[in-house]
């Protein structure tokens, strides 16, 4: 006879049907009959060790009391042996218990939350139940931020405190899926996602969870077996989900029916699913960025546009960001997670990869009555949130505030990571005395503190510090300490960074196959570990490296996928790079047009980003074009200005190139471009 303790599934045996053996296996043996299989009654008495008693809980006085669909949550004090005082919890009450159905649903809730143990899970503390007399509880963990609507609702949250929720429920649905068999949550939203007295994410309300043990794309009907009617089919050709930004504001268009937490699929019929959580994660997303549910009390017919307008106060601390609303790599994530089609949609772990490169931290203080005071953290992300689509003015200055916050706290290790950030903004700046410093400094800081990563991130730092002043052989000894460093620690991202910077070093010498071959190893690290960024940019210098060996197809195909990444992830200097390394590929290929199309458009994306180098490396490509469209006197206004740049920046030998060029182009002079 079977273990009464261990449900085979997630129905009640006391509903009888085959569980999935082979046919005629209950008719072939007596053994094997229908009352084998453990009672209700009997699944509780098997988890004796959650149940508590009646009088172990005391309600709180005052109005704690919170209405769910089928649950009331009450506050209250539970006494155990073993405390004294008593531990503050929620209590959550079935109002209705009385039908089969229920009570089977509440068994199934508490077999199902008693077996799960994860940081960003809720923790189960026990059950009370007299089934008989109409009674049926579950005791939690009293959290009195609530869930995350209300707790946002209470501050002003920056952008990175609002990532960190995020990734807390994606790594909690992470646990779910990944369990043996994996489970699938089949209620994720909001009102289902807690924060703890840490500030940090736990889900909550499993009442529909159900292990997945059969294909997901199964469908199921009502009670009578019929297909559910009324809702649009799952795969209907309709315009996709679509996010856009524009300075404060964030516009959601898509068709009215599909804004919701429930995947289309569910509304035709079919099972809930680890697809189905991930188009609901989504909407999570959504809800957390922009304080808005999903409307489910729309028409379900016609399409419609959603604009979010986050309002800036006088004080530019909380909202000084151009970009107010998600960071361009998660709006690629949630638009990926709408997928209509559900086998399109991401798996949680991609989901996972992309969101860890994401600038985040947990949401620091309490409830908000005035202004915020940004943390250290708070501002170093931000400035990386800046740093990532390529605005250095922007990010160096919270880089700065970040550097003097934590010096005056005299947080060593917040100091050292800020020094790192402030030098590779003055080295994207070309103030090489500057940054070099500024890795330094943090370098000695991280030995103090045995920080080896951070040893290894001041040490790539300056290998770039050297290459772009082509020192080489003190490059090349800076990335070889940061690779062993990495291999010993375990850090994938810096021995792709290192790697990287080496390939930088063979490229500019020349050496293109080992360059190529160094790219190519970073980029297989940067693709395993889901780092997006990393990925283009490693992309970016292959195509440069293809076109400086004359393998122009295989250069454009590496600049086209660079930019595709770099367009995801919202990084508009790196569109600008590979759009300035189309414009020399084309030139090159005498496909003119396209090349000062490219060129114009990296041209006006480096002025809005302020970043001079690169605007006089393109203003320089764009007078090599001009002139070979006999436009000397074009030509000689685009020398002229990127001599200029260059001179300021202190780049000498930019300076002498261009000059020569502006000498050629005064003297009517053709010699072929190089």
């Amino acid at each position: 006879m079977s273990n009464p303790c261990t449900p085979t599934n997630d129905k009640d045996p006391d509903q009888g049907g085959n569980q999935g053996g082979p046919q005629g296996t209950i008719a072939a043996s007596s053994k094997h009959t229908l009352d084998d299989r453990p009672s209700g009654r009997q699944r509780l008495d098997c988890m004796s060790s959650f149940r508590i008693r009646f009088n172990a809980i005391k309600f709180t006085p005052g109005d704690s009391l919170k209405k769910g669909g089928k649950a009331d949550v009450a506050q209250a004090k539970f006494r155990s042996w073993y405390s004294i005082r008593g531990q503050l919890v929620a209590v959550k009450k079935l109002r209705s218990i009385h039908t089969k159905k229920a009570r089977d649903e509440f068994i199934y809730e508490v077999e199902t939350m008693k077996g799960l143990s994860h940081k960003n899970i809720v923790q189960f503390i026990g059950f009370v139940e007299e089934l008989e007399n109409g009674t049926a509880w579950m005791i939690l963990p009293w959290e009195p931020n609530g869930n995350v609507s209300e707790f946002l609702a209470k501050g002003d949250w920056e952008i990175p405190e609002r990532v960190s929720l995020i990734k807390d429920t994606f790594e909690g649905i992470r646990y779910l899926h990944t369990r043996q068999p994996p489970l699938c949550h089949g209620n994720l939203k909001s009102f289902n996602i807690l924060v703890n007295s840490s500030n940090r994410a736990v889900i909550t309300g499993f009442g529909s969870a159900r292990a997945i043990s059969e294909p997901e794309d199964e469908a199921i009907g009502n009670e009578s077996g019929e297909k559910l009617q009324g809702n649009p089919p799952a795969e209907q050709a309709c315009p996709p989900i679509h996010i856009g930004t524009a300075g404060n504001q964030l516009t959601l268009t898509g068709p009215a029916w599909a804004l919701n937490w429930e995947a289309p699929e569910v509304m035709d019929g079919k099972r809930l699913s680890l697809s189905s959580d991930i188009w609901a994660a989504g909407w999570v997303c959504w809800e957390v960025m922009t304080d808005s549910v999903p409307f489910a009390e729309l028409d379900s017919a016609g399409m419609i546009s959603l604009t979010v307008t986050r309002t800036q106060g006088e004080d530019s601390s909380p909202r000084d960001d151009e970009q107010l609303g998600p960071p361009g790599a998660l709006n690629s994530l949630m638009t990926d997670c709408w997928a209509f089609d559900p086998k399109a949609r991401p798996s949680i772990s991609q989901c996972c990869n992309e969101l860890q490169w994401m600038p985040s931290t947990p949401p620091s203080g309490g409830n908000l009555s005035g202004p915020k005071v940004a943390s250290t953290n708070v501002l170093l992300q931000k400035g990386r949130m800046h740093s990532n689509h390529g605005n250095y003015e922007k990010s160096g200055v919270l880089f700065q505030r970040a550097l003097s916050l934590a010096r005056s706290a005299g947080n060593r290790t917040a100091t050292a990571d800020a020094l790192v950030w402030v030098g590779a903004t003055y080295r994207s700046q070309s103030k090489y005395a500057q940054a070099e410093e500024s890795y330094t400094q943090a370098q000695e800081i991280y030995a103090r503190v045995g920080n080896e990563v951070g040893r290894a991130d001041t040490l790539i730092g300056l290998g770039g510090v050297y290459r772009d002043k082509s020192i080489f052989s003190k490059a090349e000894e800076s990335y070889t300490r940061a690779q062993e460093i990495c291999a010993r620690t375990g850090s994938d991202l810096g021995l792709a960074n290192a790697l990287f910077g080496m390939g930088d070093i063979y490229r500019v010498q020349s050496k293109y196959t080992l360059a190529e071959e160094l790219y190519i190893q970073a980029q297989q690290i940067y693709t395993r570990i889901g780092n997006d960024l990393g990925r283009a940019t490693a992309l970016d210098m292959l195509g440069l490296v293809y076109h400086l060996q004359l393998r122009f197809t295989q250069a454009e195909e590496s600049y086209i996928r660079a930019q595709e990444f770099y367009a995801r992830i919202g990084n508009d200097l790196g569109r600008a790079n590979t759009l300035y390394g189309l414009g020399q590929l084309y030139h090159n290929q005498s496909r003119y047009t396209h090349a000062e199309e490219s060129y114009t458009q990296a041209q006006g994306i480096y002025a809005r980003l302020g970043n001079d180098h690169c605007r006089a490396n393109n203003l320089h490509g764009i007078g090599h074009l001009c002139r070979s469209l006999g436009r000397n006197a074009e030509a000689a206004t685009h020398y002229t200005e990127a001599r200029d740049l260059f001179v300021q920046i202190g780049i000498t030998r930019e300076v002498q190139d261009v000059s020569h060029w502006l000498a050629v182009v005064a003297s009517d002079h053709h010699p072929p471009c190089t």
